[in-house]
């Protein structure tokens, strides 16, 4: 296989640092390479519908739980890229006619969000989408190696999540979608998308 930054990273380690575990850091380092890859491969999809990554995993979290109308913290709970600022998401969501909002018949400090006709058209559209690009991205894998690495991710998942306890809580983070958390989502730019966008020309 090609040299790529991870191994050069792992090279340098081994010559700095000769105590460190370099198997451990490669594959440390391997998976924060492919969280970033991973973020920016589904992003790159979210903006040919003229969406952010975070709001779509908010489209499709309603359309996975529909016709249940949930809260901003139960759609925060299920997302699998979670978002400090799933307020602005869904604001921005709502302006473009994809949601609507109304008030909580029991909770006054709460709101209910729903998709609107037009938003689960696109719910549907994205989720097709997302389905041709993980074929895409794991064609080369065969039945075996794909529930291999589905059990060896769950092990990573559970021993990152043991050691993040003390610390955090890892709930909302561990949903059901294998995106790194961030802080507010994807940086919004003018069309609400994010502003990083995937080189295709050369993803190491």
């Amino acid at each position: 296989m090609e040299v790529d930054r991870v191994d050069r990273l792992v090279a340098d380690l081994e010559r700095l640092r000769p105590e460190i575990d370099l198997r451990l850091k490669a594959v440390a380092a391997r998976l924060l390479h492919l969280s970033n890859l991973v973020q920016r491969y589904y992003s790159d999809i979210a903006e040919r519908f003229d969406v952010s990554l975070s709001g779509l995993a908010v489209l499709t979290t309603l359309a996975r739980q529909a016709p249940r109308e949930l809260t901003l913290t139960e759609i925060n709970r299920e997302m699998l890229v979670t978002s400090g600022g799933i307020t602005f998401v869904v604001s921005r969501l709502e302006k473009q006619g994809l949601l609507a909002r109304q008030a909580h018949p029991s909770d006054g400090r709460a709101v209910l969000v729903r998709l609107t006709p037009r938003g689960r058209r696109l719910a549907g559209r994205l989720i097709e989408a997302v389905a041709e690009a993980d074929a895409e991205a794991f064609a080369h894998l065969d039945d075996a190696d794909r529930d291999t690495t589905e059990q060896l991710l769950r092990l990573v998942q559970a021993g990152i999540e043991s050691a993040m306890a003390p610390h955090h809580d890892t709930t909302s983070a561990t949903a059901d979608w294998p995106v790194r958390p961030s802080p507010v989502g994807p940086q919004e730019g003018r069309s609400g998308s994010r502003t990083t966008r995937l080189d295709t020309t050369n993803r190491r």
